[in-house]
């Protein structure tokens, strides 16, 4: 919950790397934690910065491969 916390904190500072790294780490050491929580809220994020920008691109790859890899 704490960097959940964080991660949503460094959102609003404009800390959109920060956030993602806190994001993707809740996401690869318990996915379904509070319902899958990390991962809408990163891709909330996603949302906000533009589906089109190389930096999703490369947050979503990061994504993939906890997910998949």
């Amino acid at each position: 919950e704490k960097r959940f916390a964080l991660a949503n904190a460094q959102m609003g500072a404009g800390d959109r790397d920060g956030a993602a790294d806190n994001l993707l780490h809740i996401v690869a050491a318990d996915r379904s934690w509070n319902e899958d929580a990390a991962r809408q809220q990163l891709l909330k994020l996603f949302e906000v910065v533009g589906m089109t920008d190389p930096w999703v691109s490369q947050q979503r790859r990061r994504l993939s491969a906890i997910l998949f890899g």
